[in-house]
């Protein structure tokens, strides 16, 4: 019964959240490393890896206990998001890829679609305690 009040939906949002936190991260160290000589722009392909972890959800990703002794999912069990150099035109003299003006957009980018995935969560969330306040009456 729990697993059906949980749906795909919570599940791929909060995926999606950490795969944004990671690429915030990726974006702030690139944004960190500007005048770095020879540092190449990193980037997380966001939709790739959002699709992977779909794709294990669809695959039955949650893991069923066979045996009391075994130890339970203390966390999600994602993979680390793949960081890949991104191609860019723009080559310093230094050799370093990194445009201020493009890192900020893309991290303001981010941010603001983070925060529109955890507004989407938290009123799946308020949905659910809605239901089960509605219930108890």
């Amino acid at each position: 019964m729990i697993n059906g009040l949980f749906d795909r939906t919570i599940t791929l949002l909060g995926d999606a959240l950490d795969l944004r936190a990671s690429r915030q991260k990726v974006l702030a160290s690139n944004i960190a490393n500007q005048e770095t000589p020879g540092y190449r722009a990193r980037d997380i392909n966001f939709e790739d890896e959002l699709r992977n972890r779909e794709g294990g959800v669809q695959a039955g990703g949650i893991l069923a206990s066979t045996n009391a002794s075994h130890i339970g999912p203390a966390s999600s069990g994602s993979p680390e998001p793949q960081v890949v150099e991104r191609a860019t035109d723009l080559a310093g003299y230094d050799g370093n890829s990194v445009g201020i003006e493009g890192e900020m957009v893309k991290l303001s980018e981010n941010a603001l679609m983070y925060t529109v995935a955890a507004k989407m969560l938290r009123s799946k969330f308020a949905t659910l305690m809605n239901a089960i306040k509605e219930g108890g009456r």
